[in-house]
């Protein structure tokens, strides 16, 4: 009896492990009914804060902004614009005075009659003209000492305007215009792609226009008038009373500066010097194998081409090669600017301390350049006697 309870109350280390398995999962049956039944019970309380929730109180502010509130800072709008009066026709001088207010950065204008209001508005940081009404804009009144008074404004949230900045400024000369700001198919825009070529070198002191290439070639004085009439410029004395007019403004070495006027508004135009480049060529490039053949005839290559040239001669070059203006009717119309090309005039054979020379000019294709030419001939060639 003793020997058998002695053996039950023997310990097992080595059971320890799955005992102790066996009573955790007793366990998590025993307490799985417990938690399904607290999972599925809410309190009224929770249930109602759960389905109505209490709102959030929005982030808001507030701005003191009253009519009588001073202007605040906004970016500068008189160093984003410019106003400019538009001078009234010269057969017109009844007509309103136009006030052109233009936009640096756009390159948007808009042409307005004081005391106007102009509506704006920030795209991407741009200031450009709004569709009206806006709740940003500008209004611009004349002042007697003839300057420009313009004020900003902004709408507050109650309908109330805020004064948004004020400043003074005085007209400017319309700015000069290019040719993409005018619209296809626009006059101006013609005018504003047209080539200055400046006064025609080759007729010297008696040059005394200035020529404008647009549909055709135009030969314009300081006096002259262009008029647009059956769809091109045109030159005339009078400018026309109804139809687009320009004429020359000014003019300085490099630039030619036109100003017009259609039905509405005025306008500025520059136009560079179409000379091309500088000629750069030597005159040993030009000519070489120079002989004299007689007092007044020489023969020689020019640009690798044989000819036999005297003295007056006009050679000109066009489709890559030199050809003689022997006829009247070929130098008549080189010289009123119906041929075009490179121009070499031989003027003169001479003869300096025992060395026979040539004198001569080559003009440019647009003629507002030419270089001299003066060089000595290597050989004489004597011309055969008849027997």
């Amino acid at each position: 009896m003793r020997k058998e309870t002695t053996t039950l109350l023997h310990f097992h280390p080595e059971k320890i492990g799955w005992i102790g398995l066996m009573l955790l999962g007793l366990g998590l049956l025993v307490a799985l009914p417990f938690l399904w039944t607290m999972q599925n019970v809410e309190s009224p309380r929770l249930r109602e804060k759960r389905e109505h929730p209490a709102p959030l109180a929005p982030y808001t502010f507030t701005l003191p902004l009253s009519p009588s509130t001073p202007g605040f800072c906004i970016p500068d709008l008189q160093g984003k614009m410019t106003f400019s009066f538009d001078p009234p026709r010269p057969d017109c001088l009844t007509a309103p005075n136009r006030l052109l207010v233009r936009l640096k950065q756009s390159g948007e204008s808009q042409r307005v009659v004081l005391p106007c209001r102009i509506d704006l508005e920030y795209q991407r940081d741009q200031l450009k003209f709004a569709q009206p009404p806006s709740e940003f804009w500008m209004e611009l009144a004349a002042l007697p000492s003839g300057q420009i008074l313009a004020t900003g404004w902004i709408s507050s949230l109650d309908g109330t305007k805020v004064s948004a900045g004020q400043f003074q400024v005085s007209g400017q000369e319309c700015p000069l215009q290019e040719a993409h700001e005018f619209p296809e198919g626009s006059p101006f825009r013609q005018l504003a792609e047209a080539k200055w070529w400046g006064r025609d070198l080759f007729r010297g002191a008696n040059a005394l226009a200035e020529r404008i290439e647009t549909q055709e070639l135009l030969e314009l004085k300081e006096t002259d008038w262009l008029v647009w009439q059956e769809g091109k410029w045109q030159k005339q004395e009078k400018p026309h009373p109804e139809l687009p007019i320009a004429h020359i403004q000014s003019i300085s070495p490099k630039t030619l500066v036109l100003e017009g006027w259609d039905a509405n508004a005025h306008t500025r135009i520059a136009l560079p010097l179409a000379s091309g480049p500088p000629f750069k060529m030597k005159a040993e490039e030009l000519l070489s194998s120079l002989r004299i053949r007689s007092e007044k005839q020489i023969s020689c290559m020019l640009e690798k081409q044989c000819l036999v040239l005297k003295t007056g001669d006009w050679v000109l070059k066009t489709g890559g090669r030199w050809k003689v203006l022997r006829k009247k009717e070929e130098r008549e119309a080189f010289f009123n600017g119906k041929l075009f090309g490179e121009l070499f005039i031989l003027d003169q054979i001479s003869q300096k301390q025992g060395q026979k020379m040539i004198q001569g000019r080559l003009f440019n294709s647009g003629r507002t350049q030419f270089i001299a030419i003066d060089m000595a001939v290597q050989g004489h060639k004597t011309a055969r006697k008849p027997p």
